[in-house]
C-alpha cells in the first residue's frame, strides 16, 4: 500500500509541473485524443471469507467523441482469507474493456462506465500442518460503475472511481468461490495526449 501511494504521489508531482493551459485550443477530451492513467485504492470482496484489500490499476483510453471513449484497464487486488481453518491470499488480476460516457461540467467531469473482462485469480492457501498450495483459476466477468475527473491542468486530471466487478465461479484448492465478485474504490491520475 505504501509503495502504491508513493507512486501515485510522484505521478501527481510530475503532472502538476505541467503548465495550467497547455498549447492547443480544442476541448479536452476531444475526438481522437488518447489518455493514460493509474489509480490505487481498496478492494471490497463480496465473499465474507475474504478481507478487504488493496487495488492498483492502469488505463489506456481512446476518445471516439468528446463524451464517449473506449478504455482498457489492467488491475489487480490482494485479499487475505479470514475466519477459515487455513490461511492464505487470493490475488485477482483483471483486464477489462469498457465504454465510458462523461459529462461536461467545467473542471469536473462525472462519468459512468461498463464493460467485460477476463479475471485471473492466483491463490496461496496453507492448512495447519500441510504445505502451501498455490494455483490459478480464470473466469470471465463484467464491471459497471462510475466516478469523476477533476481537471487541475488542461490535460491532466485527478480521478475517483467505484467499480463493481461481477465474476463467474472460481475454484481454489481449499475454498471454491461461487461469487468471487468485488468492488474497487480508487483515486488516481490521468493525462491526455
Amino acid at each position: 500500500m505504501r509503495t502504491s501511494l508513493s507512486i501515485l504521489a510522484a505521478g501527481l508531482m510530475f503532472l502538476s509541473g505541467a503548465p495550467v493551459f497547455a498549447q492547443g485550443h480544442g476541448p479536452v477530451p476531444d475526438t481522437g485524443m488518447i489518455a493514460i492513467g493509474a489509480s490505487a485504492g481498496a478492494s471490497i470482496p463480496s465473499d465474507g471469507r475474504l478481507k478487504n484489500g488493496v487495488e492498483i490499476a492502469a488505463n489506456v483510453e481512446g476518445y471516439l467523441t468528446p463524451r464517449v471513449s473506449i478504455r482498457g484497464q489492467l488491475g489487480g487486488t490482494w485479499q487475505d482469507f479470514q475466519g477459515q481453518a487455513f490461511t492464505g491470499t487470493v490475488k485477482p488480476m483483471f483486464f477489462d474493456g469498457n465504454i465510458v460516457y462523461n459529462w461536461e461540467g467545467g473542471a469536473w467531469h462525472p462519468f459512468v462506465t461498463a464493460g467485460v473482462g477476463l479475471y485471473r485469480f492466483r491463490y496461496e492457501e496453507t492448512a495447519p500442518g500441510r504445505a502451501t498450495v498455490e494455483g490459478t483459476d480464470t473466469s470471465a466477468g463484467f464491471d459497471v460503475g462510475g466516478g469523476f475527473e477533476y481537471f487541475f491542468t488542461r490535460h491532466a486530471t485527478i480521478t475517483g472511481e467505484a467499480l463493481y466487478h461481477k465474476v463467474g465461479d472460481v475454484n481454489t484448492a481449499l475454498a471454491p468461490f461461487s461469487d468471487p465478485s468485488f468492488w474497487t474504490l480508487s483515486l488516481g491520475l490521468k493525462k491526455y495526449f
